[in-house]
């Protein structure tokens, strides 16, 4: 594998871009959503989204490089953790309302989607 294909892959399309950034905001919305339905654990999920959604809307700048590599660390472990609470309140809980919860799984879609083209594009350019 050359240095070329893998510039192309870990450089980001901005829909994928976009795609990443927003997930948070829709596992926020689908929280509020079952947290006006009165349903276990969302609460929880809309607040550690929305705080997710400012994080990455208003980012930090830092002019130390270590500290600038800490914070996009601890960006992309927030948002696999949110994932992943998400997808465990979905394993264990009732997914009310189910249409906002279909919009996240239609975004991770979209999200898996993109990503492949963008592994396809870089296949192609290297």
């Amino acid at each position: 594998m050359n240095a070329d294909f893998l510039t192309e892959v870990l450089t980001p399309s901005p829909i994928l871009h976009w795609l990443l950034i927003a997930l948070p905001a829709t596992l926020a919305l689908a929280g509020l959503m079952g947290a006006l339905q009165r349903e276990p654990g969302n609460r929880r999920l809309a607040a550690w989204a929305t705080v997710l959604v400012v994080w990455l809307f208003v980012p930090l700048q830092f002019d130390d490089p270590v500290l600038a590599q800490l914070s996009q660390a601890a960006s992309m472990l927030a948002w696999l953790g949110l994932l992943g609470h998400w997808a465990k309140h979905v394993w264990f809980n009732r997914p009310t309302p189910v249409w906002a919860h279909g919009l996240v799984i239609t975004h991770v879609v979209a999200i898996l989607i993109a990503g492949l083209v963008a592994l396809f594009r870089a296949a192609l350019a290297a």
